[in-house]
């Protein structure tokens, strides 16, 4: 049986012009993470990442540390098929047209549009946010224009099972991926609906840890969201 511990990247650079770079916080909270595991003497044998640089980097610098401790640590498998849902793409393309036609989004929007500090917009923004993507896994607007909600659930289920199949004899396995990714795990796992999954997938914190354990066709799921590393209540946010 292998234990396969999936990490969502430190916090990114939400509202810059480049948002996959972590964020000076999210590179804290990376580094808190490979500590905790130094401390633990935590050692995984295989370990994976999405394409991301986000994903890239916060395993980077998780590494780093458990290096410096004397920990072995794998170079990561990049795996395309683990990136996160085309969030960008849904905002530029469809929250217009969401925002045209339902007055609950106008309302939210309006409140985003008239936010002015980075902070401020960064909370006007989480419930429009919501109301999108929630609507995007429910399928009730066409969303063929970028990825759909079906379309990204079979690539990230595809993912997991090539990190399960490369992963197979291993104790423990890492991956360091994005929320979209950690939700439709647990999924899998528990047999979860696209709506369901949705709002799991917006309660995953920066560098949390949920762990899953697979053997053959099984897959569980033992922990969730966990961020027991992040000791310091400043270092835990959620976007």
């Amino acid at each position: 049986m292998t234990t396969l511990t999936m990490v969502r990247h430190a916090q990114a650079s939400l509202f810059a012009d480049d948002y996959d770079r972590l964020s000076p916080l999210g590179e804290r909270q990376a580094l808190a993470l490979g500590q905790y595991w130094a401390r633990s003497r935590t050692v995984f044998e295989r370990v994976f990442s999405g394409p991301a640089k986000r994903h890239r980097r916060t395993a980077e610098l998780a590494a780093e540390v458990c290096r410096k401790a004397g920990l072995a640590w794998p170079e990561p498998v990049i795996l395309q098929d683990l990136d996160e849902f085309p969030a960008e793409a849904l905002v530029e393309r469809y929250l217009p047209q969401i925002v045209r036609e339902h007055p609950r989004v106008a309302a939210l929007h309006l409140e985003l549009e008239r936010a002015a500090a980075t902070a401020e917009r960064a909370r006007a923004f989480e419930p429009v946010f919501r109301a999108l993507t929630g609507m995007w896994a429910r399928q009730e607007f066409d969303a063929s224009e970028v990825e759909t909600w079906e379309r990204f659930a079979a690539r990230v289920r595809r993912g997991l099972s090539e990190v399960r199949d490369h992963g197979a004899g291993a104790a423990s396995v890492a991956l360091f991926s994005s929320a979209g990714p950690v939700g439709i795990g647990v999924q899998a796992a528990l047999g979860l609906d696209p709506a369901k999954t949705m709002e799991l997938i917006l309660l995953v914190r920066n560098t949390a840890c949920s762990e899953f354990l697979f053997s053959d066709d099984r897959f569980w799921l033992r922990s969730f969201n966990a961020v027991s590393h992040l000791d310091d209540p400043a270092l835990v946010t959620d976007r």
